[in-house]
């Protein structure tokens, strides 16, 4: 067996600028939008003055996500089982933390205590 490639799980920011650019200059100039893109911006696309596309950079876990795919390390179906989840996470009550209760890190670090290892 290879040597498997490492992917730093990165948690990427929306883009900072957004933009609007016509149908027709993305026609015309879509080499300078792509530059834009790629820098970060965000670009709506428009037409008669109405949003009808959204272009931004990909997301570097999704194509991470999908080169694991690819490659037979992950499911091919991972995007399907990730809506899956996010429906099902939508559907559940919201957890709260009682007010003096552990949170995040102190929690973990108290369970680790009280279990024997």
């Amino acid at each position: 067996m290879g040597k498997r490639k490492e992917y730093p799980l990165l948690v990427s920011a929306p883009a900072a600028v957004t933009s609007q650019v016509p149908v027709g200059t993305l026609l015309h100039d879509w080499p300078s939008v792509l530059g834009r893109i790629t820098e970060g911006e965000r670009v709506q696309v428009t037409r008669n003055g109405k949003v009808v596309a959204v272009l931004t950079a990909p997301d570097p876990d999704e194509v991470a996500l999908d080169e694991l795919a690819a490659s037979g390390q992950v499911a091919a179906d991972w995007r399907d089982r990730q809506h899956t989840l996010r429906g099902l996470l939508r559907t559940l009550p919201a957890r709260t933390a009682r007010a003096g209760d552990d949170r995040g890190s102190a929690a973990v670090l108290a369970d680790r205590e009280d279990t024997d290892r």
